[in-house]
């Protein structure tokens, strides 16, 4: 048996009583767990407990030749006080959780990444500030655990280019660059932490702009990423503030 702290990414139903879980965990980074009886009346288990972006500490077991693996016991280890119950935490949450499966496909141990995404989801809970620029500022810093990190080699520059990550003092060739507002957007996101967030102020519409030059940014450097469906949702949200 083994045992590793885990985020809850996404669940699908696998049979009437049984639910296919994808988590990210401390010791194996990304693996799809069978828990069998979570949907009936008797299972140890219980639906609740698989929320996204909930954080476990797990049991498990190979399942033979399977990917699989078996989910034998778990327990929450930090449970949410504001998450599950703010609908814009929420709706971000759901958005993080996608993102996140769209990014990481490795079964290999990455530490610092999932401390990464552990500090980020604690601190998305407890925050008492406002959280609308979460999701930008989460993207951002995720590039550098995802290995393409904006590179900040231009002093006054003109625009970004998305294809390479640097900054230029003219504009390149292609199509795949920002400049003016989203530019002024992109460097405040790179340099931002989350405890100052409360100090963006950006406008839904460059919300709009910077969460489109991230995904482009995201395809650009990442050959199986795809357009997350919980995108739109979010911008739903902010749309009604």
């Amino acid at each position: 048996m083994e045992q590793s702290r885990a985020i809850v990414l996404n669940k699908i139903n696998y049979s009437e009583t049984s639910l296919i879980i994808k988590m990210y965990t401390e010791h194996q980074g990304l693996l799809s767990f069978i828990v069998k009886g979570v949907r009936g009346k008797k299972g140890k288990l219980r639906l609740a407990q698989f929320q996204s972006l909930n954080l476990l500490e797990i049991d498990y077991k190979q399942s033979g030749k399977s990917e699989l693996r078996y989910l034998i016991d778990l327990k929450i280890s930090e449970p949410f006080s504001d998450l599950l119950f703010d609908p814009i935490k929420r709706a971000i949450a759901l958005f993080i959780a996608e993102l996140i499966q769209n990014c990481i496909y490795e079964e290999e141990q990455n530490t610092e990444l999932f401390l990464f995404l552990h500090h980020s989801i604690l601190w998305l809970d407890l925050s008492k500030d406002s959280c609308t620029h979460f999701h930008l500022t989460f993207m951002m810093k995720l590039t550098k655990y995802l290995g393409f990190t904006p590179m900040d080699n231009s002093e006054n520059p003109l625009c970004f280019d998305l294809q390479t990550g640097t900054f230029l003092k003219h504009k390149p060739v292609h199509n795949y660059f920002i400049e003016e507002d989203e530019l002024a957007g992109w460097i405040e996101l790179i340099n931002c932490k989350y405890e100052n967030l409360k100090n963006l102020h950006f406008s839904n519409n460059l919300k709009r702009n910077l969460v489109q030059a991230l995904m482009d940014y995201y395809k650009l450097h990442l050959i199986h990423f795809k357009e997350l469906n919980s995108q739109h949702i979010l911008q739903l949200i902010f749309d009604d503030e």
